[in-house]
């Protein structure tokens, strides 16, 4: 199925009325999507504005796509889960943000076919290669992945504990190389759509639009007819 692409839109304001369509129960775990889609988008790194986003039954969650791509990482792992593990009713899309303006994050918004672009990451992911550490005293070290734990044992008591730890690509080039690929590929195929028409849609799709929609068929219902309006004589 083709991706749909939405154009310089509100991206927290669509994703949370999808949210809201879709996902019954952890509604909260869009408040940390709220948090991280922000921070994201005035980064220095463009990648840190390439996203993906998925809603299920029971939350949310957001991911840098790059990382979805490393083999055995967290992001990985989550991206996959829902579909090998689950029969969870998955929307996903990804997310590719332009700018901030009094506050409001916009960008495009692309609809993927979840359980399809799960089986695609398979096929393309890359090796991790190291990992990027920020320690309490502020020294940034990158260190073999397949070392960390004997390497973190010795730097620690040196640099303090790790802020974090952010796993990187044993290929960088190869792992730019597969998300510009796919990702001229996903807009090539992308048509045009209309953000409002498409969460309308979704609304009618869901079962608490069907039930709204039965309800307000049933009110129409009984409603009494309205008075014929008062003819005044002519002038």
């Amino acid at each position: 199925m083709a991706a749909v692409k939405f154009e310089g839109v509100d991206i927290l304001d669509s994703l949370e009325q999808i949210m809201e369509l879709h996902t019954q129960h952890y509604k909260d775990d869009f408040d940390l999507d709220r948090e991280l889609i922000p921070k994201l988008a005035v980064s220095g790194e463009p990648e840190d504005r390439r996203l993906l986003w998925l809603s299920r039954p029971c939350g949310t969650y957001t991911l840098r796509e790059w990382e979805v791509y490393l083999e055995g990482s967290h992001a990985n792992k989550v991206w996959k889960f829902y579909h090998e593990q689950t029969k969870d009713s998955v929307l996903a899309y990804a997310l590719s943000i332009k700018e901030v303006q009094d506050g409001k994050v916009t960008g495009n918004i692309y609809t993927l076919d979840y359980g399809a672009h799960v089986e695609r990451v398979k096929l393309l992911t890359c090796p991790i290669g190291k990992v990027a550490v920020l320690f309490e005293d502020g020294a940034n070290i990158t260190i073999p992945y397949q070392n960390q734990r004997q390497l973190m044992n010795e730097l620690m008591p040196v640099h303090g504990s790790p802020k974090t730890m952010t796993e990187l690509p044993e290929n960088e080039r190869e792992l730019a190389v597969i998300l510009k690929r796919e990702r001229l590929k996903r807009s090539y195929h992308a048509t045009n759509g209309d953000i409002k028409e498409y969460i309308d849609s979704l609304k009618k799709g869901t079962l608490r639009g069907k039930l709204k929609e039965s309800r307000t068929a049933a009110v129409s219902a009984h409603k009494p007819p309205s008075p014929s309006p008062k003819k005044e004589p002519e002038r």
